[in-house]
């Protein structure tokens, strides 16, 4: 913990700091920050601590100093060098997240060494958290920047409750999937509790995502992860309602109304409010109204377009560029269209004051908001809020013309909605909403005011964080079992080398072996043939192969090898050299009219079949296109359960499978025939599995048996249910090192022994 800051209730964590900072020679100077965000948060703040770069590259010798000035305010800097700066800021957030998560894959520039600088600006970030948290923190990340420090901060704080914000769109899978770490940048965000969007389709881009770069499943709210529930959730943000209220009322927003008042006499206002970036779709919007005045010149005389365009980035020759390509626009309207008197459109191109902003809100007849593709885009909330409240006069007066790609278009019913890229479109809308009545005019402010209302950034901020308390405390409970490594590792060997009778029970696909895109691919290694050789070798060791397999396979791979096999979920047994033996009686009447249904759906989607065996029918999807294969999995949950209704038989989800099988079948029916009294205290028993199946197998294991879980399978309700010890294995390969390991130990014990 850095010293004197001490641990905070929330920690918040995002690219920049709420503050604009500057640094001259050997002064600098800070002042509050007007972005949304810095608005958003700060009626939730209280006694938070906020994490952040400056901004800006500050001098070493200036750091103690700011360092300090900022803690005055719970405010903790993340410094930059100029390389750090230009990699992780410019190469990586710039100029390949930004324009990724925006379709924007014309400008996308990937810089694979700069990846490994936003790594380790994440690292620094998380380093920082983790210095002001608490057993009760509870940390909040923004924004694509950090989209690494979740996963960092659950690898050091299992318990640690961490929610992350996207702000900007996440793009479609196809689009997503450009980025060459894509997988690892999953994988970060995945470390939160809670993950959340400003839409739903934002949402359902990011679950598609993790099926089809992770193959995780999800369902619409979450997405099971590595043993772990990630809460998935939308939550659009707004704006400060009452900080805007107040501007309203500020003497100095009325008297700048006044001007504008008279300065657009009998003239109608159409305003545009960007920040620089290609994203916002400036000159589109230019090009439509040029359009506009095409179809009548005479328009020039009684409707004014005013641009203000706020400067960002200008550091960028393509963001000069940008601006540029601007100004020539405007420049070529106004020599077409312009007369001595008379300005189509007029430009500005610098910050405004609020009360400024505000005037102008409430003077536009139309306010045009038509991103390319935006996150949220507040200005539209802000149009509304200052049209719709009592304040300077010309309450009600304007219409919002809103891009549909801006996530405000799915928060604000009553904007009329454009396609900013077909050009006769918008022009035909502007019309529309320059020539709408009064009451048509204000039935839709009301509508959206109270949407805009109900979004209030403060009511945003609480929703998230009451989310993510939910998500956070049900997981708590729900944690992986500690991995076999270090001290647990070197205990269980020990324990597995001095025992004097062994017992090892292994499911198979996904356990032993690798999970292929086929079962029929999945033919177990010559080293896994030697390694179970190994392991029947050593003196009073019995080892089970308990699987959902039919015999066929489970024979032709095992059959030669003195392991005992069980196939179909405990339905058939055959111990080493003797047949095979079923374990109940059992009703199958079923299963001919299930069998028909599955090979029914399966006839419909490329890629997936039909397993019949004994006593189960499986439906496979592995192979099949991931979104279409589980959407037609979840179909078909439904029809079976009609189909099955009343008859003894139960539906099983496994790995991208779906298997009904007979009721009363699972694999602790065969371990409770291994153990039916329980084990001598002298036997080792060790059983390992990785999906619900196992389960029932690792829950019938006797008192003092070890149960391992691997991969993201987390104990079941059932655990508890006897004295075990659990223990988490990350996948097959490790399974395979940890029974190498153990059989080291106890040819190491033996050769010590006779030593």
């Amino acid at each position: 913990m850095a010293e004197g800051t001490g641990h905070k209730p929330l920690v918040i964590a995002s690219n920049r700091l709420p503050v604009r900072f500057t640094v001259t020679g050997d002064k600098f100077q800070l002042s509050q920050s007007a972005g949304g965000l810095a608005a958003a948060l700060r009626a939730v703040r209280g006694d938070a601590v906020w994490i952040g770069w400056p901004g800006t590259v500050v001098p070493a010798t200036l750091e103690p100093e700011v360092t300090r000035r900022l803690r005055e305010d719970n405010l903790v800097p993340v410094f930059l060098t100029a390389d750090e700066e230009e990699d992780f800021y410019g190469r990586v957030c710039n100029d390949t997240l930004w324009p990724l998560f925006h379709y924007f894959g014309d400008r996308l520039r990937i810089t694979p060494e700069a990846w490994l600088r936003y790594v380790q600006v994440n690292e620094r970030f998380a380093d920082a958290i983790l210095g002001r948290c608490g057993p009760d923190t509870r940390v909040w990340v923004h924004d694509f920047h950090l989209m690494l420090v979740p996963a960092m901060l659950r690898r050091r704080a299992p318990n640690l409750a961490v929610g992350f914000f996207l702000h900007t769109p996440f793009p479609s899978s196809e689009v997503y999937r450009l980025l060459p770490t894509r997988e690892e940048a999953l994988r970060g965000v995945l470390g939160s509790d809670y993950v959340s969007f400003q839409t739903g389709d934002y949402a359902r881009h990011f679950r598609s995502s993790c099926l089809r770069v992770l193959g995780a499943d999800s369902q619409p709210d979450s997405l099971d992860m590595s043993g772990r529930r990630v809460g998935i959730g939308v939550d659009p943000i707004g704006i400060d309602v009452t900080g805007f209220r107040e501007v309203l009322r500020d003497p100095e927003t009325a008297r700048l109304f006044s001007q504008l008042e008279e300065q657009y006499t009998e003239r109608r206002l159409v305003l545009g409010v960007e920040r620089l970036d290609y994203t916002k779709g400036i000159p589109q919007k230019l090009l439509a109204f040029e359009r506009y005045l095409e179809q009548d010149p005479g328009r020039a005389r009684t409707t004014t377009m005013l641009q203000v365009l706020v400067p960002s980035r200008l550091e960028s020759p393509e963001y000069r560029a940008q601006r540029d390509e601007i100004e020539l626009l405007i420049a070529r309207i106004n020599g077409r269209f312009g007369q001595p008197g008379v300005t189509p459109v007029e430009y500005l191109h610098r910050n405004i004051s609020k009360p400024g902003l505000v005037a102008l809100y409430r003077r536009a007849d139309v306010m045009m908001v038509t991103p390319l593709r935006d996150g949220m885009n507040l200005v539209a909330h802000e149009f509304v809020l200052c049209q719709s409240e009592p304040g300077p006069p010309g309450r009600w007066r304007g219409s919002l013309l809103l891009s549909e790609f801006a996530g405000s278009a799915q928060v604000l019913p009553g904007a009329l909605l454009v396609n900013p890229w077909n050009m006769d479109g918008v022009v035909e809308r502007l019309g529309t909403a320059l020539e709408l009545d009064g009451g048509e005019r204000r039935r839709r402010l009301e509508t959206m005011a109270k949407r805009v209302q109900d979004l209030d950034c403060k009511h945003w901020a609480e929703g998230f964080l009451s989310r993510l308390g939910r998500y956070s405390r049900r997981e708590r409970g729900r944690r992986l079992p500690p991995d076999v490594e270090g001290e647990v590792e070197e205990r269980l060997k020990a324990r597995f080398a001095r025992a004097r009778a062994r017992t090892i029970l292994l499911d198979y696909d996904g356990t032993l072996r690798e999970l292929e895109a086929h079962p029929d691919l999945a033919v177990p290694t010559p080293g896994i043939i030697d390694l179970l050789s190994g392991l029947v070798a050593l003196p009073r060791t019995d080892v089970h192969i308990v699987s959902g397999r039919r015999r066929r396979n489970l024979e032709q791979w095992f059959g030669r090898l003195p392991v005992h096999l069980c196939a179909e979920h405990g339905y058939l047994a055959r111990a080493p050299d003797e047949e095979w033996r079923t374990l109940l009686d059992l009703d199958l009447s079923w299963m001919r009219r299930i069998e028909r249904l599955l090979r029914r759906v399966a006839a419909d989607v490329p890629g997936a079949h039909v397993e019949r065996k004994s006593c189960s029918v499986a439906f496979h999807y592995r192979e099949a296109e991931p979104e279409y294969g589980a959407w037609r999995a979840h179909e078909l949950l439904n029809d079976l359960g009609q189909h099955l209704a009343g008859a003894p038989a139960e539906i099983l989800l496994g790995q991208r499978v779906v298997e009904v099988r007979a009721s009363g079948v699972d694999k602790g029916v065969y371990v409770r025939t291994v153990f039916p009294n329980g084990k001598e205290q002298t036997r080792f028993v060790l059983g390992l599995g990785d999906d619900r199946t196992d389960h029932d197998l690792l829950d019938a294991l006797p008192s003092g048996s070890v149960a391992g879980h691997v991969g993201g399978l987390l104990p079941s309700g059932r655990s508890h249910q006897g004295r075990r010890e659990h223990v988490h294995v990350v996948g097959p390969g490790e399974v395979r090192a940890l029974l190498v390991e153990l059989t080291a130990a106890v040819a190491a014990r033996s050769g010590n022994a006779d030593g």
